[in-house]
C-alpha cells in the first residue's frame, strides 16, 4: 500500500472487474440467452441484467464477446462496449465524488436509481422551491 503524501495515511486501491456472461441455463424460445454483466468492486459484486441476447453458439466466454460477424454478433459487441464505457464512466465519477464505490453504487448510477430528475417540470419545481427560500432574504 502506498502512503499518502498530504497525511501520511496508507492509500488504498480498490479492485474494480467487469466480465459479461449469459444465462445458459435459461433459454428462450428462440433459441438465445441473456446476456449478464457482473461488476466486482473489492470483493462485492452485483449483477446487471441487459436487455441483448445472445446465440449461445457464437458466446465466447474466454473473451467476453461474441465471435464471428453476425447480426447477433455485432449486436452483442457494440452493447458490451458501450456498457462498459458507460460502467467506468460511473466508477469514475462516484469515485470523484463520494471518495470511495461499491459495485452496489455503481449498478444503481447505471440503473438510473437515486438520480436527479430530469424532466422539465421536475427541473421548474427544483427552481421555484429554491427561488422560494431566497424570498425572504
Amino acid at each position: 500500500m502506498k502512503k499518502d503524501k498530504d497525511n501520511n495515511t496508507p492509500k488504498r486501491r480498490s479492485t474494480f472487474a467487469i466480465l459479461f456472461y449469459i444465462n445458459r441455463t435459461k433459454v428462450r424460445k428462440d433459441g438465445t440467452c441473456q446476456l449478464l454483466c457482473k461488476v466486482s468492486i473489492d470483493a462485492e459484486w452485483e449483477q446487471i441484467g441487459t436487455k441483448v441476447s445472445v446465440n449461445p453458439d457464437i458466446w465466447n466466454p474466454e473473451k467476453g464477446h461474441a465471435d464471428g460477424r453476425s447480426a447477433n454478433a455485432v449486436t452483442v459487441n457494440r452493447a458490451i462496449d458501450s456498457l462498459t464505457a458507460e460502467i467506468n464512466e460511473h466508477y469514475e465519477d462516484i469515485r470523484r465524488s463520494l471518495g470511495f464505490v461499491t459495485a452496489e453504487l455503481v449498478k444503481n448510477a447505471i440503473k438510473g436509481i437515486g438520480r436527479k430528475p430530469s424532466t422539465l417540470l421536475a427541473l421548474f419545481r427544483e427552481h421555484n422551491e429554491e427561488f422560494h427560500k431566497r424570498v425572504g432574504v
